[in-house]
C-alpha cells in the first residue's frame, strides 16, 4: 500500500506544484489575510487573484477554488504564507507527519495489546490507509481534526469531559463532523462535554466575527451551502461522498430534489438516533468501543463528508483492534465479525477503483454501516466482568 501510495504521489507531483490540491483553498485565504483583506476572504474574485499569483492558469477551473472553511482556521496557516506555495504544501505534509506521531503517542496511554507498537510502526501504518494518503495529495487539514479527537478521547477517558469538549471544539474548521459526535456524547450523559465545546465554540465565532465582520459570519452558512451544491465551485458529487447522504443520493434516478433531500434527513436522523439510545449505549463500561462507534457514526451522518475525511477512522480502527486483542474471552468469531467489515476500507486499490475508475466512493458507506452494526452489538454482549478484566493494568 505504501509503495503504491508513494507511486501515484510521484505521478501526480507536477499538478501538486501547480496548485490542483486543496490546500490551495488554505494558502490563499491565510494570504488574503495576510495582505489585510479578512473581509474579502469569501470573494471570488479576490480569491481568483491571488490564487493566480501561485497557482495561474488550470484549464479545469474557470474561477477560484473556494475556501469554504471558517474564518478561524486562516490563523493557522498564516505563518506558511512566507514560503511559497510549493514549500509551504511540504512543511503542511512534514506537519501532518509530526500529527501522526502525536496520535501514536497519545493512543499508547489507552492500549494494551498494540501499546508494544512503535509509533514510527504506526506512522506507516497510518500512512497506508488511503484517506490517509489522500489527506497528504490534497494538503487537506483531516489529520489535524484527526489529532484534535484524539486528544479528546485522551480526555475523555481520564474523566476531564470540559477539556475534551474544547479540543473537540478546536475541530470545527470541519463542524458537519464534529457536531453530530458532541451530540452523541451529550446524549450520553457527557453534558461537560457540550459545556466545554459550548464555550470554545463561542471564542471561535467571535474571532471569525471580528476577522471578516458580522455581515459574513450571517452570510457564511449559505455560501458553504451553495459551495458544497455547485461542481463547479468545488463540490464534490454525493456518489464521492462514504457516507449516508452519498449511498442514498449517490445514483441516477429521477426522485426530485426534495425527496432525494427528505429521504437523506429521515436516514440520518434515524442512524442517529438509533445509535443513542440503542440499549446499553448509555453504559460507558467499554468507553473504547463506544468513541468508536461514535466517530464511525460521525463520519456516516455528517452531511459533507469526503474520503480524506475517514482519516478519523485511524482511531476505531486502532481502538477496535486492541479491544479484540486483549479482551478476554474473545472468540474467532466475535473477533471475526469486527474485523471483517473494516477489510474493504484497508485495500487501497480498491479505493482507486472506486474514486477514479466507477466513481462510486460512496459504495464504502456499506462497510461503514456493517461496521457500526458489529460494534454495537459488541457493546451489547460485552459482559462486566469482561471490561473490568481489560482494565486491569498489564
Amino acid at each position: 500500500m505504501l509503495c503504491l501510495h508513494l507511486l501515484f504521489f510521484v505521478t501526480l507531483r507536477q499538478r501538486i506544484q501547480r496548485g490542483y490540491p486543496d490546500f490551495t483553498i488554505f494558502y490563499s485565504a491565510a494570504t488574503i489575510v495576510k495582505d489585510g483583506l479578512s473581509g474579502r476572504m469569501y470573494d471570488a474574485d479576490t480569491q481568483y487573484q491571488v490564487q493566480e499569483r501561485f497557482a495561474g492558469n488550470i484549464d479545469s477551473r474557470r474561477g477560484p477554488l473556494p475556501y469554504n472553511h471558517p474564518p478561524f482556521e486562516t490563523l493557522l496557516f498564516l505563518p506558511l504564507t512566507w514560503l511559497s506555495y510549493r514549500y509551504a504544501f511540504l512543511v503542511w505534509d512534514l506537519l501532518n507527519v509530526v500529527a501522526l506521531f502525536g496520535v501514536s503517542l497519545i493512543l499508547r496511554h489507552h492500549l494494551k495489546a498494540l501499546r508494544a507498537v512503535p509509533p514510527w510502526e504506526f506512522v506507516l501504518c497510518s500512512l497506508a490507509f488511503f484517506p490517509v494518503f489522500a489527506t497528504f495529495l490534497q494538503g487537506q487539514d483531516s489529520i489535524l481534526l484527526l489529532l484534535l479527537f484524539a486528544l479528546g478521547f485522551n480526555a475523555l477517558k481520564i474523566g476531564a469531559d470540559f477539556r475534551a469538549g474544547c479540543w473537540f471544539a478546536l475541530g470545527t474548521f470541519k463542524f458537519q463532523l464534529v457536531l453530530p459526535l458532541v451530540l452523541l456524547l451529550f446524549l450520553w450523559r457527557r453534558k461537560r462535554v457540550a459545556m466545554g465545546f459550548v464555550l470554545v465554540s463561542g471564542i471561535l465565532a467571535l474571532v471569525s466575527a471580528l476577522m471578516v465582520g458580522w455581515h459574513e459570519m450571517v452570510s457564511y452558512p449559505a455560501y458553504v451551502l451553495r459551495i458544497a451544491g455547485a461542481a463547479s465551485l468545488g463540490g464534490v458529487p454525493p456518489a464521492l461522498m462514504p457516507n449516508l447522504r452519498g449511498l442514498v443520493e449517490g445514483w441516477s434516478y429521477n426522485f426530485a430534489p426534495t425527496v432525494g433531500m427528505s429521504a437523506v434527513t429521515v436516514g440520518l436522523s434515524i442512524l442517529f438516533f438509533i445509535t443513542a439510545w440503542f440499549p446499553g449505549a448509555r453504559h460507558q463500561g467499554e468507553p473504547d468501543l463506544h468513541f468508536s462507534l461514535a466517530t464511525i457514526v460521525t463520519v456516516l451522518v455528517g452531511w459533507h463528508t469526503n474520503a480524506h475525511d475517514l482519516s478519523l477512522l485511524i482511531l476505531p480502527l486502532t481502538l477496535v483492534a486492541d479491544y479484540c486483542l486483549s479482551l478476554p474471552g474473545m472468540t474467532s468469531r466475535r473477533f471475526f465479525a469486527l474485523i471483517a467489515p473494516v477489510l474493504p476500507i484497508l485495500i487501497s486499490p480498491l479505493w482507486i477503483v472506486l474514486w477514479l475508475g466507477a466513481g462510486k466512493v460512496n459504495l464504502m458507506a456499506i462497510a461503514l454501516a456493517w461496521w457500526a452494526w458489529e460494534i454495537v452489538k459488541e457493546i451489547s454482549r460485552a459482559t462486566p466482568q469482561q471490561t473490568e478484566l481489560r482494565s486491569l493494568p498489564t
